[in-house]
This record gives structure tokens, sequence and C-alpha cells, in this order.
């Protein structure tokens, strides 16, 4: 099936030079022999690329071993590890004998790759599954971004009566916490301390990283306090989660803990810590230790570093100083850096920088939805209608869709999706009827819509209503109409919020005497008596 390499001129690798050394001084009727099904997979796996691969697998289908369910299952994990899943497949359909690790091998490296589909259809068909096979698929879909099909094969897996390992509930709480899907999380825990889980550092991170993502941050802290080791990895996710929930203090002194304890912080730690730095406005903290990272730590920023670096002076309104910080930075910008120089100019409201960081961003992405929005947003605001018309064009021509806003909220482990101005939803007659009396009391609280949110040419009244249906309204409409009185009400929302929903938020949480978590795509909004966690500085 596949052509040998040590044909190919100018083709060179030390083990099937070695191989071919093995063949040509070999005596077959000698204790050591020539090369058998035992001798390839250890030697497949010390093959460097595909090329290297095909070449000894050409090998394999000389000697005439292709067909041993050992030799055939390593190649299918070599080929999927060097990315070749086509090959990988490829020998998994010849094998002739198939074991439930070969199925496991290809179901994995299928996942690994993206294929998921692929991986759901082999896993239906196996003729029988252990909790590798399960596992496996969860994890596909939990990397992949199929958050709710990995829960629900996991709910799947419980039915069946497999119970779950370690590495199985790593990706599940993974899967919850990208959802926001907190009751799953808090089941998944209780679950690990009915069977008594050891709350090691594998899994005390993951718990921290979902309770950090559901808003949950309290219960973040109390399993750290409780696990009886950490490490850089632990203590770096509980940092990035303080940071994202405008616990910035008290990021910090889980770093300066570290230090004391004289554990070395790393790439992701230097993230959390910046993070923290860039939500709270602590401008010179983070600036100090932007330059620790080289001089104590000999760490070499990434683009994440320096994307913060220019956060931190841009929400500050150092707008300035961002931009000579981007063109001093040793590499290119990315998206990602000139993105946070444009949501500084929005924040603050430069619109030349910012047009000029907008056709920087489309220049390196050429579909990018935010740029597009604040060009047309800048043009709305100089009442250039025309302007607005042209971006519109280039929008048409690009063949750029803009990220629709939507927001989620669980409700007895349902998970509930609402579109600004969405009516498909089941009880839309009572949330519609809720907006309006919030609408009212809101009025009465002095509550005046922020119709600059809206950049379309439409008159204000106009603009009102269609502020008014925005996702996470729905959503938190949806939550006060089911539960009950004083219950926490959590949104997770796609997209950063806007001014008006946020404003109107912090009002809601004191009419209705309810605290809300918001977390958009940028970071947490708590929001409790008329006031946010942010402290309006996000």
């Amino acid at each position: 099936m596949v052509q040998a390499f040590s044909e190919i001129p100018g083709f060179e690798s030390n083990v099937f030079s070695l191989y071919t050394h093995w063949m040509k001084t070999s005596d077959p009727k000698s204790p050591i022999g020539r090369p058998n099904r035992f001798s390839f997979p250890p030697l497949l796996k010390t093959c460097v690329g595909v090329r290297a691969l095909m070449g000894v697998h050409g090998q394999v289908e000389k000697i005439g071993v292709s067909g041993d369910v050992y030799v055939g299952t390593t190649l299918v994990d070599c080929y999927s590890k060097c990315g070749a899943v086509g090959f990988a497949r490829s020998v998994f359909d010849e094998m002739r004998v198939r074991n439930v690790v070969s199925w496991n091998t290809m179901i994995s490296g299928l996942a690994k790759s993206g294929d998921v589909g692929g991986a759901r259809e082999l896993f239906e068909g196996m003729p029988e599954r252990n909790l590798v096979s399960w596992t496996s698929l969860i994890s596909g879909y939990a990397q992949n971004g199929f958050f709710r099909e990995a829960l629900d094969v996991y709910e799947w897996m419980g039915v069946e009566g497999v119970r779950a390992n370690e590495v199985t509930l790593v990706s599940v709480l993974s899967a919850c916490a990208n959802i926001g899907a907190l009751s799953m999380g808090r089941k998944v825990h209780s679950f690990m301390e009915d069977r008594k889980f050891e709350l090691n550092v594998f899994v005390g991170s993951a718990l921290i990283d979902m309770y950090s993502k559901c808003g949950m941050i309290g219960d973040a802290l109390r399993v750290f306090q409780t696990m009886r080791h950490s490490n850089v990895v632990a203590c770096s996710a509980m940092i990035v989660g303080l940071a994202m929930n405008g616990k910035g203090v008290e990021a910090i002194e889980i770093f300066e803990m570290m230090k004391l304890q004289g554990m070395l912080p790393n790439e992701i730690t230097f993230i959390g810590v910046l993070c923290a730095c860039c939500h709270t406005g602590m401008v010179d903290k983070g600036k100090i230790y932007y330059s620790s990272m080289t001089q104590e730590y000999s760490l070499v920023p990434k683009l994440q570093h320096y994307a913060c670096m220019v956060d931190l002076y841009g929400r500050a309104g150092y707008l300035d100083q961002a931009y000579e910080f981007i063109k001093e930075m040793p590499i290119k910008p990315d998206v990602v850096v000139w993105g946070a120089l444009l949501g500084a100019c929005k924040t603050h409201k430069d619109f030349k920088l910012g047009v000029f960081a907008a056709n920087q961003i489309l220049e390196l992405e050429p579909r990018h939805s935010g740029a597009f929005v604040f060009l047309s947003s800048a043009s709305a605001k100089a009442g250039d209608w025309d302007g607005v018309k042209k971006v519109k064009q280039m929008i048409d021509s690009s063949g750029m869709k803009r990220t629709a806003g939507k927001s989620w909220i669980e409700l007895n482990n349902v998970v509930h999706q609402f579109f600004a101005g969405d009516q498909s939803h089941p009880q839309s007659d009572k949330i519609y009827a809720r907006l309006d009396e919030l609408g009212k009391l809101l009025e009465v609280e002095g509550y005046k819509p922020n119709v600059d949110s809206v950049i379309s040419d439409i008159d204000d009244e106009e603009k009102e209503l269609s502020l008014n249906v925005h996702s996470e309204k729905l959503a938190i409409a949806f939550g006060l109409i089911n539960t009950p009185e004083g219950t926490l009400i959590r949104i997770v929302k796609n997209i950063r919020v806007c001014d008006d929903c946020h404003s109107s938020i912090k009002l809601i949480s004191k009419i209705v005497n309810r605290d809300i978590v918001l977390r958009d795509g940028n970071r947490f909004h708590h929001f409790s008596g008329g006031l946010c966690s942010c402290q309006d500085y996000w």
C-alpha cells in the first residue's frame, strides 16, 4: 500500500539506516534472526516524521507482518501522532484483525485531528467499548469545542453503567467550564467526593477552572485551599480565575505567595498576573511584573503577554503609550494585539487611532467583524451615513458575517439559548412581558437607554427598542421568571456586553434584589445592589 521511502534519493533516517544494517548483516538462523512482528512496533515509535514512518511501513509490507494487530495498531498510532490521520485510517481499514485498543487508537487519532464526526461514527460501530473508548470521544468533543456533545456522551456513559476516571472527568469539567454548566460541574465534583477521588493537581486545577469560568470564584478558592499539594499549574489556574472575576488584588496575593514558597511562575502565570493588573488599573505594578518576566525568570514574552500590556495601557487611557509599545515590539503584532488597542480606542472614544488599528486588523484578517463594526461606528458617530454604507459594502464584498450576540442560562441542568430579539423560546410571551415590567421600573430609577450603542441609521425610538431585546436581557428575564426570589442568576454571553446592557443590568440587580453574574467575551461581571465588580472598568 505504501511505497518504501528508502528508494527516494536523499532520504536519510538513522532509524531506517539501523534497520537496513540489521537486514544486511543478520543471519536468519541466528538467535537474533531477522526483523519480525515484535521488532517493528518499537522501531516505528522511534520514527520522526511521516517520511520515516512510511519508509519503515514499506518494509513492514515487504516482511509480511502488516496483518499483525500489534504492528497495525502501532502504525495507526504513529501516523495519527504525526498528523497523517488519512494514512492512519487507511491502515486501520485494511487491518484484518482489530482489538479494542486498535479501535480506541483510531478514535483518539480522529478526535485529536478535529474529525469528531468520524470519531463518533467509529465509536458507534465498535463491537465492544471500554473506559478509554468513552474518554477518547468525550475529550475529542471537548478539545474541539463541542462542549454540549461532550456532556451528552458523558451522561450516555453513565446510563451504560461505565464509571468515569480522573482523565474522563477532567475533560467533562472542561466542557462544563466553557458553557457555564455549573449544575453538571457540581454533579461531577460530588461524584468525585463520593468516590473518594484524590484532589490532586490534575483534578484540582480542572475544578478551579470550572468554578472560575462559571463565576463561582468562592467555590474555586475553596477547592484551591483544600488541595494538599499545589504547583504552578494549580496556582496559575487560581490566578487566572481571580483575574477574570475582577479579583485582581487577590490574584496578586496568590502570585506573591507562590514566590515565597519558591515556585517558579510560567508563561500562563504571567498572563493571569498581567490580566489582574489590566482589570484593576494597576498600571505600575503591571509594568514591574512584565519586566520581571525576562529579568528575574528568563521567560520570553509571547504575543499574549504583549496584548496584555497593550490592554493594560489602553484600559487606563494611556493610548499613546499603548501604541508606542506596539511599535517597539520585537515581533510582528497580531490581531489580538491590535484588537486590544482597538478596544481601548472604543472605550476612550479615540476614533482616529481606532480607525488606524481597525485597518491594521483588516490587513491581517480581512473578515474581522470587530474591525468592521468599529469603522461603521466611527462613521455613525460622525453622522457620516455614507461612510456607514461604504463599510457595509466592504462587509458584503468580504463575505464576512457578523457574530450574532447570544446568551445562555442554565436551569435544572438544561442550557437555554437566546439571540437578540429572539421569540422562539416557549416562554417568549412571559419573557417579553417581564422585560416590559423591568423597563418601567428602570425608568423610575432614572435609567436612560444608551442609544449610542446602536450604529444603525434609525431614529432613537427604534434604537431603544433594539437595546431592550439584547440576548442577555432576555436571558435575565427568563431567569427571573423561573427561579425563586433571591436566587443567583448566571448568564454566559459570547461577545462583549454593550455599555447599555451593563448600565441597565446594574440597576436590575438593585430593583429585583438579585445578584447577577454575567460572563461575556472578555471577563466576568458580578452585579449586586446596583454595582458591578468591574467598577465600570472593563
